[in-house]
């Protein structure tokens, strides 16, 4: 299959004009309109919060670079928007490209700008301590299927999840964290609090030449009491394909969607093992065969139920009597069966800690980087003599 670097364009002319310096003004102008984005707030909604002073008007005049606030302003916004106050003077030079999101999403156009922008600023963090650590990773490569029919896309795809896994080095294995794997391997991941209608986004977030790409997924699987793991993995892998994966143009946005399902599950479960795994021509299935695969897979019983499908292990109609079941019994919500491994990463804070222990960064760099305040870096941070 022919690979290339996943180098996604703006859309705009990319000739060598002469840049324009950025004001101080517009720099912090920009950043405290992105602040007030993040936290979902409207100008007036944020004058309000500041007890009407500045006015709305004044706020907008600041995010337009005409006018630059003083230090006691910048402090109330910082304790307002519940940013540090050096997050107003930082260089801004990341971007995030073509953000796409599942089909599903609900949110409106304000809700998709505020979890962009709170994604963002992380990313903009962790890129800032990987430079200064000078940690470089190789290029997501580009599975091309652009030329490809309808009819060649299953196979496609398939060839493209095993080639992922063997350029990643993972074998035919089931994977243990997903998280970890997609942070070793250079894709950024975000975990995002639960807003109703949000599974997930994915983008290249794009600075000069570098372009990277990042996952925000909602934190919901991994922290209500009954955790949807397996549905974590699986939204995981959805958004890689979608940075993974160049389709046909000619596709509409939900057949990309399912498109990028089915690489999900050819990804987490590769056709040879699961064909041996749940045998071929299956008629009658039981369910504890399901939660098995489910149990040693981390993929849910209905993902394992579309792969059988996908992989002709099963008929058509014998899916569709699964989903009939399925659907009386409420699995949808909560299906049978667990996983019993682990999503979480902690990747971000041990990079900034070693860039402390190395003395690349003040304590205070630090705790803006982490986000926290000066004695709660003194209790997480014991340097070893």
């Amino acid at each position: 299959m022919p690979m290339k670097p996943a180098t996604p364009s703006s859309g705009k002319d990319e000739t060598c004009a002469p840049s324009i310096p950025v004001s101080p003004a517009a720099r912090m102008g920009d950043r405290l309109r992105r602040s007030r984005l993040m936290a979902g707030l409207s100008l007036r909604d944020l004058s309000d919060a500041l007890g009407g002073e500045p006015s709305h008007t004044q706020i907008a005049k600041f995010e337009a670079g005409e006018v630059c606030p003083d230090s006691k302003q910048l402090a109330r916004f910082s304790q307002v928007l519940q940013v540090r106050p050096d997050y107003f003077f930082r260089k801004d030079g990341l971007k995030l490209q073509t953000v796409e999101y599942r089909s599903h999403t609900k949110l409106g156009s304000k809700g998709r700008k505020r979890l962009e922008e709170q994604a963002y600023e992380f990313f903009e963090r962790y890129l800032e301590i990987e430079q200064i650590l000078g940690i470089a990773t190789e290029p997501l490569q580009c599975a091309d299927l652009s030329d490809k029919t309808v009819e060649e896309l299953p196979a496609a795809i398939e060839d493209a999840a095993k080639n992922l896994r063997e350029a990643w080095k993972l074998g035919m294995n089931p994977i243990p964290n997903v998280h970890v794997m997609l942070q070793t391997r250079g894709v950024k991941v975000k975990t995002l609090a639960h807003e109703d209608g949000f599974d997930g986004f994915s983008a290249f977030a794009t600075d000069g030449d570098m372009s990277v790409p990042v996952i925000a997924l909602s934190k919901r699987w991994l922290e209500e009491p009954d955790k949807d793991l397996p549905r974590f993995r699986f939204t995981a892998i959805h958004e890689l394909a979608h940075l993974y994966l160049k389709f046909p143009e000619s596709l509409s946005h939900k057949e990309k969607e399912n498109w990028c399902h089915w690489f999900a599950g050819a990804f987490l479960v590769p056709s040879e093992p699961f064909e041996e795994r749940f045998g071929v021509n299956r008629v009658k299935i039981a369910l504890s065969e399901l939660i098995a695969i489910k149990r040693e897979w981390g993929m849910s019983v209905a993902a394992v139920m579309k792969r059988a499908c996908n992989l002709k292990l099963v008929t058509p109609g014998r899916y569709k009597t699964y989903c009939i079941v399925a659907n009386k019994q409420g699995w949808s919500t909560k299906e049978p069966g667990t996983w019993i491994g682990d999503e979480k990463s902690s990747r971000f804070e041990p990079l900034v800690l070693r860039a402390l222990a190395q003395e690349l960064i003040t304590p205070s760099k630090a705790a803006g980087l982490l986000g926290i305040s000066l004695p709660e870096l003194g209790a997480r941070y014991t340097p070893l003599d």
